[in-house]
């Protein structure tokens, strides 16, 4: 008996060490494995400290074993994400994956995952025109065929990556059952509550040189940041042919010649900003970045 669970620990937290001592106090005596992103995340920035460093907290804290997400399994959108880590759990014989949301709807998860198998040549005919032809971002045009097949969709950051765990065990058939613990704090929370804080709002107090102890049990006075690598990727981007650029598998629908355009921009969050469309997110746009830097061509 094994429970996973996916993260970053983009820092480890107290909400993590909540939800740690959740499964323990629930499910005493089973082993926790957790599946981590390495040097990037999955948004495409870099992590606020090593993976040595990240792996030795969560295992003080009385996770078991940690695996290494790569960066071709990371760095991608959300649903490839969550496929990748949940497949990485399976591989290690877990048979519960527990996850923070917003929602705490677990079974809803399941039942919308499962229409979505059962009737995904009906959901694919109206996704398909979302994207082609109403130039519309995968994120929100899954959003928008889901509404319209199902009367609702999920809006808030946990719940969406919770539901794509659950539509990775469904769709592989995996037999895990997935475990949702209700989230309190939003994702992107701009302030904290208690002694619990975000993990966007840390990575914020870490930036600007500010004490972080009261939310979490690590210690990070510096942190690399991926907008001090922007003239770096800037220089990737312009020496770099477009044949060699369309082979990072990210770069796709001409987007190399909108990153081009976009090069004279004086900042890494100017670039993104006039990347950005209905067509593609700032994630989007985030992670190729991370994948030029990273020089992943196929």
């Amino acid at each position: 008996m094994a429970i996973g669970i996916v993260a970053e620990y983009n820092p480890f937290h107290n909400g993590h060490i909540r939800q740690l001592e959740w499964i323990k106090a629930n499910y005493p005596g089973e082993k926790i494995i957790v599946v981590m992103t390495d040097k990037f995340t999955q948004r495409g920035e870099y992590s606020v400290c090593s993976f040595r460093c990240r792996k030795k907290i969560a295992k003080h804290y009385g996770v078991q074993k940690v695996l290494k997400l790569k960066f071709e399994q990371t760095v991608q959108a959300a649903h490839v994400f969550a496929e990748n880590a949940v497949l990485a759990l399976a591989s290690q014989k877990v048979d519960k994956i527990v996850f923070g949301s917003e929602s705490n709807d677990v079974e809803n998860m399941i039942n919308t995952a499962k229409i979505l198998r059962d009737r995904k040549d009906e959901f694919d005919q109206i996704i398909r025109p979302l994207i082609k032809k109403e130039k519309l971002s995968y994120p929100k045009a899954f959003a928008l065929a889901l509404e319209k097949m199902c009367g609702y969709s999920w809006a808030m950051p946990n719940d969406i990556l919770g539901f794509e765990y659950v539509k990775a065990i469904i769709n592989n058939n995996l037999d895990i059952q997935p475990i949702s613990l209700q989230r309190n704090l939003a994702f992107h929370a701009t302030e904290p509550m208690g002694k619990f804080a975000s993990a966007s709002y840390l990575r914020e107090l870490i930036k600007n040189g500010d004490d972080i102890s009261l939310y979490t049990p690590m210690t990070i006075k510096k942190a690399r940041r991926i907008e001090q690598k922007y003239s770096r990727f800037i220089k990737i981007l312009t020496t770099t042919p477009l044949n060699k650029l369309r082979k990072i598998p990210l770069v796709t629908e001409g987007i190399e010649n909108l990153l081009i355009k976009n090069a004279s921009e004086p900042t890494y969050a100017h670039f993104v900003n006039a990347c950005v469309s209905k067509r593609y997110t700032a994630s989007r746009i985030k992670r190729i970045i991370a994948w030029i830097l990273c020089k992943k061509w196929k």
